[in-house]
C-alpha cells in the first residue's frame, strides 16, 4: 500500500556522518571557495567542520551561510543532528 501523501518519512535510526551525510550538503562554490578565501577552513576536510561545528551551525541558524542565501530548515537539521549524534566522520 502507497504511504499517504504529506507523510514526513521516518527517520533513519543510524548516527548521521559527515562522509556520507555532511560533506555533500557543501557545495564547491560558492560554500566552499568562500570559506577557503575568506575563512579560516575548508568545508570538506572533517577535521576542520568538526572543529568549527558549533560556529558553522549558528551562521547556518542564522541564515548568512551560505553566502547566495540560508540553508532551508532540514539542511540545517541534518547538520545539527549530526553534531548531536557526536560528529562521526
Amino acid at each position: 500500500e502507497p504511504e499517504p501523501i504529506g507523510e514526513t518519512p521516518p527517520i533513519p535510526t543510524t548516527p548521521l556522518s559527515f562522509a556520507a551525510d555532511i560533506r555533500p550538503l557543501f557545495r564547491d562554490s560558492p560554500d566552499r571557495d568562500s570559506m577557503l578565501k575568506f575563512g579560516p577552513f575548508d568545508l570538506h576536510r572533517f577535521e576542520d567542520v568538526r572543529d568549527h561545528a558549533d560556529s558553522i551551525l549558528a551562521t547556518l541558524e542564522a541564515g548568512s551561510m551560505p553566502c547566495d542565501g540560508g540553508w532551508p530548515p532540514d539542511r540545517i537539521a541534518t547538520f545539527r543532528r549530526w553534531i548531536d549524534d557526536g560528529k562521526r566522520p
